[in-house]
């Protein structure tokens, strides 16, 4: 496929952004161009580039230009988007076709006869409008896990005293923002599934869902029943003196727009904090 470029510039007070995508391993011909054999032929580049001014988030705040080996060609047109191979990537007019399963078709440039078709998955939406995705993915605010605790991490931790971990109210809640590229218009979205916490002790605890905090009157050695963890071994031969707890937050990332809709690769967002883990000593009174 061709191999996509990627440019970064600006005009004065209008945006320019080109998305990249690293270099495939099969290809088609443009012209008279062999490009799974010449990928580094300027022939076989094909660029997307976004125009907008400010952040172009807003309705009618942009527009892409796309080029194979610096000719202007189309975005999109009947067949789909382009594609990161120069080919054009639709779906059916039904909607029978998965989120992230395409409808490719391949022309030749010499003689707009389409020489390829046929059925595709891609991880991605085709890179033309991926440039739009990404932008409304950028504009989302992705929080960190805002962490809570019982014993509060504030103060040092017991061997042996069940631990419950919980993420803020407020903090496990979708995000959205949405970009445009000249009536196109696309809507992100970003929904927490998980918590890992890391405990530094080298234990790792996956949590669906914030994690359940505690309530007073709950027994002191009770574990929390869905999020938490029982250290059995004092953070002294640590680094510092101490562990390192951290929270991975992961988001699945959707996005619509068009009629269309897909998903994309998950985010993380993380919140580290360093612990004490100590342990409660007897003391003998005569």
């Amino acid at each position: 496929m061709y191999r996509v470029a990627h440019i970064l510039m600006a005009l004065g007070a209008v945006g320019v952004l080109a998305l990249a995508v690293a270099p495939v391993a099969h290809a088609d011909d443009w012209g008279q161009v062999n490009c799974s054999k010449d990928q580094a032929d300027s022939r076989c580049t094909v660029v997307v580039v976004y125009i907008g001014v400010g952040n172009g988030n807003t309705s009618g705040g942009g527009r892409l230009e796309c080029t194979i080996g610096g000719v202007v060609v189309e975005c999109s047109n009947g067949f789909g988007w382009l594609g990161s191979d120069g080919c054009y990537y639709g779906k059916d007019p039904q909607g029978f076709l998965p989120p992230n399963e395409w409808i490719k078709t391949c022309i030749d440039p010499a003689t707009d006869v389409v020489t390829r078709w046929g059925v595709v998955y891609l991880p991605r939406p085709p890179v033309a409008l991926d440039s739009v995705t990404q932008r409304a993915v950028a504009a989302m605010t992705i929080p960190k896990p805002v962490i809570a605790a019982s014993p509060s991490l504030s103060a040092p931790q017991m061997v042996h005293v069940p631990v419950w971990w919980w993420a803020e109210p407020g903090f496990w809640q979708s995000q959205t923002a949405t970009a445009t590229a000249g009536s196109l218009s696309i809507t992100a979205q970003a929904t927490p599934r998980s918590i890992t916490w890391h405990a530094g002790d080298g234990t790792t605890t996956v949590c669906i869902g914030p994690g359940t905090p505690w309530t007073a009157g709950t027994e002191p050695n009770t574990p929390s029943p869905d999020c938490g963890h029982t250290y059995t071994a004092t953070s002294k031969l640590s680094p510092g003196g101490t562990f390192t707890l951290q929270a991975v937050a992961t988001w699945d990332i959707t996005w619509t727009g068009g009629g269309m809709s897909g998903v994309l690769p998950p985010i993380t967002t993380t919140t580290t904090i360093d612990i004490t883990v100590t342990e409660l000593r007897a003391v003998i009174t005569g």
